[in-house]
């Protein structure tokens, strides 16, 4: 009895670590799916991230700043920011040096493929406005930071 449980114990971690590499291998392909000549360097700063969602592809003559910028109006209309623990999950966004759209979700915030789906069609929207389309965005959950106002 006790040889059946650990032989069932052994089984169940191997596909527990079956899965996991199953998922790293699925973010990867979908961080190379929106940025097509990312380097292993750079591939493996972004795994050390909790990227949540990518969309859309890196591509030259996107006004990032610019399509950012005029999405952060209606980001507030929507209430999708989360401001004293109220609102929604974004606390934070920029561009980044991979000349994507990062978008930081609060992790204590319960997101779903559709919140983040909401999100990057507010993002497209003012992107067809600029004349262009497939916008690179990477979701990322991270908790608040929390400043020392004592300094």
């Amino acid at each position: 009895m006790v040889v059946l449980v650990t032989v069932v114990t052994v089984a169940s971690i191997h596909l527990v670590n079956q899965s996991e590499e199953t998922r790293i291998e699925e973010q990867k392909e979908a961080i190379r799916q929106t940025i097509p000549d990312i380097n292993d360097r750079d591939l493996e700063y972004l795994m050390s991230r909790n990227i949540y969602a990518t969309y859309g592809t890196v591509r030259h003559n996107q006004d990032l700043d610019e399509i950012l910028r005029s999405a952060k109006e209606e980001f507030k209309e929507k209430d999708f920011y989360h401001w004293d623990g109220g609102g929604g999950p974004i606390f934070g966004h920029g561009v980044d040096y991979l000349r994507c759209i990062e978008i930081y979700l609060y992790d204590e915030f319960p997101v779903t493929r559709a919140t983040t789906d909401e999100i990057y069609q507010v993002i497209e929207a003012h992107a067809r406005e600029t004349g262009t389309n497939d916008t690179p965005v990477i979701f990322i959950r991270a908790g608040l930071i929390k400043l020392d106002t004592r300094i």
